[in-house]
């Protein structure tokens, strides 16, 4: 079965969308991950945040509920 130029260039055209489209998705998924990684960098560092903020809450409850020396 012989193709003719037609169907070729069809073809052609189809896998040159496909590839300009792959191109672009590959574009989008490195962009995308350096953004989680960002994300991840930024959530590490309000865990820490939070983690000293509730630490200091504790050590302030652990004084406020203590009895003064001379009690």
């Amino acid at each position: 079965m012989k193709m003719n130029s037609k169907r070729l260039q069809e073809i052609e055209e189809k896998l040159a969308f496909v590839e300009h489209s792959n191109a672009q998705l590959e574009k989008e998924v490195f962009a995308q991950q350096g953004e989680i990684e960002s994300l991840k960098r930024l959530n590490g560092l309000l865990q820490e945040k939070l983690d000293r903020l509730l630490h200091a809450e504790d050590l302030q409850g652990e004084i406020l509920n203590q009895k003064p020396p001379h009690y």
